[in-house]
């Protein structure tokens, strides 16, 4: 099985960004991956050289909206190219409901997968995101999905973007926030924490820097259990999979997943292409 994983920050992929997506980024998503995916499901890493280069910038919704396109153009050859699906790895979801109307493979990405993994888990979930910009947004998905009755809020952590970033080296500090915010959500009623972000949820659950107080990473604050969200999200990935591959039901083309008509992708062509992104795997 092979998924592709559109990563949304950009990167020159020899310049600094890039190399600490390499050498920092990567390798900790794939041990993430590691501890549920099949022992032969191939994640393919692929970023943009075009888009935004720092996280603090996504906290401004018509900035993050613009950005979203990549998502779309990351993805968008990739049954041709041999992937058997799409997984974003971005909480907001940049563009996953268009991009599963596009594609005939599944597509997946890390805020729909978890939260509505957390809902089996238990009643009522919260999230903690990455901004108190984000809140909104995300409030907003959570009632797009139709689980505003099994959330109990959202709230921000006290980090800023870079802090956020180098918990992928060290997350003493990042798991502090966290579980300070966590205890607020579960004051709230949350049975289930959903990390909001697809750099926070693998420092949690990895804990770089941490190892010695959380040999099992961060998985439970006070009894309440972590979300692993990039592990949810593969395994939500390898199940249409294999939903699809036997013949079973797997997305219905019947209204919001419709796909286009060849008229209505002759149309679109000016849209659908745009050569001057240009992507890079790992």
């Amino acid at each position: 099985m092979k998924i592709l994983l559109v990563n949304v920050p950009a990167a020159e992929e020899d310049g600094e960004s890039g190399q600490f997506f390499k050498t920092v980024m990567v390798p900790l998503l794939r041990r993430n991956l590691d501890l549920v995916k099949q022992k032969d499901t191939e994640v393919t890493f692929r970023f943009s050289r075009w888009g935004l280069t720092g996280m603090e910038a996504i906290f401004y919704n018509y900035i993050d909206y613009l950005d979203t396109r990549l998502a779309f153009h990351a993805a968008a050859n990739a049954k041709e190219e041999g992937f058997d699906a799409v997984m974003i790895a971005c909480f907001g979801d940049p563009m996953l409901w268009e991009i599963r109307q596009a594609l005939d493979i599944p597509v997946v990405s890390i805020g729909e997968s978890s939260m509505l993994l957390a809902t089996v888990m238990g009643y009522k979930f919260g999230v903690v995101t990455i901004s108190p910009l984000n809140i909104i947004g995300q409030e907003h998905h959570i009632a797009k999905y139709g689980l505003r009755e099994r959330s109990v809020g959202v709230r921000a952590i006290p980090e800023s973007g870079d802090e956020q970033v180098m918990a992928m080296q060290d997350a003493r500090h990042t798991i502090e926030c966290f579980k300070k915010v966590a205890r607020e959500l579960i004051a709230d009623g949350a049975e289930v924490i959903i990390p909001g972000c697809a750099l926070m949820s693998p420092s949690l659950r990895l804990a770089p820097g941490a190892e010695k107080d959380y040999p099992n990473g961060l998985t439970e604050v006070d009894g309440v259990p972590v979300a692993d969200v990039i592990g949810d999200t593969i395994k939500m990935a390898e199940t249409l999979v294999a939903l699809r591959r036997a013949g079973s039901s797997w997305v219905s083309r019947k209204g919001l997943y419709a796909q286009a008509t060849p008229r209505a992708k002759e149309i679109a062509q000016m849209v659908l292409k745009d050569d001057r992104l240009v992507f890079w795997d790992y």
